[in-house]
């Protein structure tokens, strides 16, 4: 197999940067320079227009794996402040997974970037529909509700957020079409 070339950087200095100093070095050069700052939005605009579907579905589905049935057993009972049964421990582990996956698919709606929006949104359902489907989690015997009602929870507060009649129709076609519902 032929050897490949290492290639080398033209910008080694700004390589070694941290991400806060990568930060800070991009919002000092737009600052600066209007016509920078334009190109930077439309680059970014164009990297977050790359929702892709499944890849939002095995994320989902792969963070709800990995929660440990005896971390859930082992963090609920009796507390100081009362009792935390295992049964809404998971259920609360499960959402803790889920909130960042939830949170960039209401981040595109704050961007104005709907359809972005809806494919993270349908990600994520379809992502829940493969843990509950596919995983064998011990978890769904704690929370054997958790992923009907968080499948319509996630839903209904997309389609509120979103209030769009074009876009709830596509996302029921989606959930229609993968046989979802």
């Amino acid at each position: 197999m032929p050897r490949r070339k290492k290639t080398v950087s033209s910008t080694p200095l700004l390589d070694s940067l941290s991400v806060d100093q990568a930060r800070f070095v991009l919002a000092r050069l737009i600052g600066d320079d209007p016509a920078l700052a334009a190109r930077a939005e439309g680059i970014a605009r164009d990297v977050l227009r790359m929702v892709d579907t499944e890849g939002v579905a095995e994320s989902v589905a792969s963070d709800l794996s990995c929660i440990d049935i005896e971390e859930v057993w082992e963090t609920s009972g009796r507390r100081r402040d009362g009792y935390v049964y295992p049964s809404e421990r998971a259920w609360e582990m499960l959402d803790d997974a889920l909130e960042p996956h939830k949170g960039e698919m209401m981040a595109y709606l704050k961007r104005g970037m709907v359809e972005e929006s809806r494919l993270c949104c349908a990600g994520i359902l379809l992502g829940i529909r493969r843990f509950e489907q596919d995983s064998g989690s011990d978890l769904l015997e704690e929370a054997p509700d958790y992923c009907n009602e968080t499948f319509d929870s996630v839903r209904e507060e997309w389609e509120k957020a979103v209030g769009d009649a074009a876009q709830v129709r596509l996302l029921a076609r989606f959930i229609e079409e993968k046989g979802l519902s």
